[in-house]
């Protein structure tokens, strides 16, 4: 179950049962299971087989996981293909072949396979009629469930079958024959194209089955036995009507007797009063009080919805998505807050960088020492004057050299792009290092090495290395402060519609007892009807009515101008780069790319 969750898969196992009407011993029952796998395209060794015995017969249940480690088992006409095995099972095994509702389609499918002997056995069972084939009136699950309450299902079908024998295709006298047996037959439960089907069911309300199924009589024909039932005029019988008449008006007498009796007891001394007249005294006021309460407005909980009209509910629901969409509007922030959080010193700051980049400022010290040692072995070369084969170990020194140049360059060059690229300084993401460097970037990098000589001094000296750092998080830190200045200036006038469209469903949603009564019934019927556009329209045009003429184009302008210049102010204020947990989520990542470079 937890494979089928994990691959959005609605079920997880598929349950197969067999009953053989002749005796099968376990080998027998495994095999006829492995086929069933093979079949289906399932493992036979994830499969479960339970063999037991039930009334003296052995049967076998098949439990298969619908996922099979790279595929799901195969669902397409699964009862024809079953009905297939089985009898094929039965001719291997020498049993009397059970005619089944799919033999023509299975005839089909074995001489498609080449097995004509079988096909033409199959084809025997094949009925002239296709209305003949077998049809089950009810499934095993509602035998089971029938044979459990002492229901017996297979003599209630007879018996049905019988009733609608003896009816002559009349509903009528056929409903007057299940009553005999207290029986009923009644519209079904299905509201869809099934919505004609009828079932009869028995007075404890045990479903007996449909009653097409039943009687194997076709739905079109059915249907038209219910038209012309229902066109059939009944005959008026006015001994009902009369009766339920009298039955309310001996109701009513008693009921203002009882009325009458009660009322006096009010004016009778309570003292005087046995225990019986008190407890009835006491019932009428209780019942009272719940009329009373009943007539009352409810109070509803916005936690339980579906207590209130569909309408109100549908007023609740667009009223919340415009409240949640205005509230993040208000509460949107940028990219760069969301990645760098709260303040942070810039000396933590330095200090998440160095730790991140541990690895990183030792590869750049060996690469170091590696380029000094290159450039001592030259140096001692080029010194001696007379050495054999000297122009050889000359040329393999200065390879080594400029490779060892090549390596300390692409080390600094890396560290340089992944300080700034985290910082956010620039956009580039940097590429991984090269080992060993290409012949064709030598060059580039040994001009990047050269312009970058100081550089390398500043980070292969720890103080100076850690001033840099500082240097370049306070030179991000001032650049993510203007962009993110610039950001909430751009969405000032978003903001203030958003501040207003809260105040307006806020006060919608709580109406003020200063308004007028018209005015609170006007916004109430449209709430109820869950028009939440129209309400806050005739809110509006009520609080509205007063309001003074809008200024000029030009007047307006200087007002919002200056209303965003003092949110510019608000908004200036530089927002760091985040914590040290922030810098520790990062250092995972990068520090992967470190030491697999």
């Amino acid at each position: 179950m937890k494979e089928a969750r994990r691959e959005n898969i609605r079920y997880g196992l598929r349950h197969i049962a067999f009953n053989p009407s002749a005796p099968m011993n376990d080998g027998q029952l495994a095999h006829f299971a492995n086929q069933i796998c093979l079949e289906l395209g399932a493992d036979p060794e994830r499969m479960t087989l339970v063999i037991h015995q039930k009334d003296g017969s052995t049967h076998g249940h098949v439990l298969l996981p619908e996922w099979q480690e790279d595929h799901v088992l195969s669902s397409k006409f699964t009862w024809q293909r079953l009905e297939k095995i089985a009898r094929l099972e039965e001719l291997r095994l020498g049993h009397t072949l059970v005619p089944g509702r799919h033999d023509r389609a299975i005839v089909k499918a074995l001489r498609e396979a080449r097995n004509s002997e079988a096909a033409d056995k199959v084809a025997a069972l094949v009925p002239e009629d296709n209305s003949a084939r077998p049809v089950s009136a009810y499934t095993s699950q509602a035998r089971r469930m029938t044979e459990r309450q002492d229901f017996d299902l297979p003599a209630a079908r007879r018996e049905i079958m019988a009733f609608w024998e003896r009816s002559g295709n009349d509903l009528k006298t056929f409903r007057r024959l299940l009553t005999e047996k207290n029986w009923c037959m009644r519209p079904g439960d299905r509201t869809d194209r099934r919505r004609d089907a009828h079932v009869i069911e028995t007075a404890e309300g045990l479903l007996i089955g449909s009653f097409t199924r039943l009687t194997k009589v076709r739905t079109k024909e059915f249907r038209l036995l219910l038209e012309a039932e229902a066109s059939r005029p009944s005959p008026v019988d006015l001994r009902p009507v009369v009766q339920r008449l009298e039955q309310q008006e001996r109701r009513h007498q008693q009921r203002s007797e009882r009325k009458r009796a009660v009322k006096d007891l009010i004016w009778v001394p309570t003292a005087s009063l046995s225990a019986l007249d008190r407890q009835r005294l006491h019932e009428q006021g209780r019942r009272e009080a719940e009329a009373i309460r009943k007539r009352l407005p409810s109070i509803g909980s916005l936690r339980y919805p579906e207590q209130f009209s569909e309408g109100f509910r549908i007023y609740l629901k667009d009223w919340k998505q415009e409240m949640q969409a205005a509230r993040s509007v208000l509460n949107a922030r940028h990219p760069l807050e969301r990645r760098y959080g709260p303040d942070s010193p810039l000396d933590i700051q330095g200090a998440c960088i160095v730790r991140m980049m541990k690895e990183g400022w030792s590869r750049l010290k060996q690469a170091h020492q590696a380029v000094e040692r290159a450039r001592q072995e030259l140096d001692e070369l080029e010194a001696r004057k007379i050495l054999f084969s000297r122009k050889r170990r000359l040329s393999q020194a200065e390879e080594q050299y400029r490779q060892a140049l090549a390596q300390l360059a692409e080390i600094l060059r890396y560290l340089v792009q992944f300080i700034l690229y985290h910082l956010g300084l620039s956009s580039q993401k940097p590429d991984p290092i090269r080992y060993p460097v290409p012949i064709e970037r030598e060059a580039t990098l040994q001009d990047y090495l050269q312009d970058r000589r100081e550089l390398l001094q500043a980070l292969l000296d720890e103080k100076a290395r850690r001033l840099w750092i500082k240097d370049r998080c306070r030179e991000a830190e001032h650049k993510r402060a203007r962009m993110i200045a610039q950001w909430h200036t751009e969405r000032v006038p978003e903001r203030e519609q958003a501040q207003q469209t809260i105040a307006r469903l806020e006060r919608l949603h709580r109406l003020s007892w200063s308004l007028p009564e018209d005015v609170r019934l006007a916004v109430r019927n449209l709430k109820r009807q869950g028009q939440l556009r129209l309400a806050l329209r005739e809110l509006d045009r009520f609080y509205e009515r007063d309001a003074p003429v809008s200024p000029t184009p030009a007047h307006r302008s200087d007002v919002n101008r200056g209303s965003q210049s003092v949110t510019v102010r608000q908004k200036a204020s530089p927002t760091p780069i985040g914590n040290g947990k922030a810098y520790a989520s990062q250092h995972d990542v990068w520090g992967l790319k470190i030491a697999y470079c």
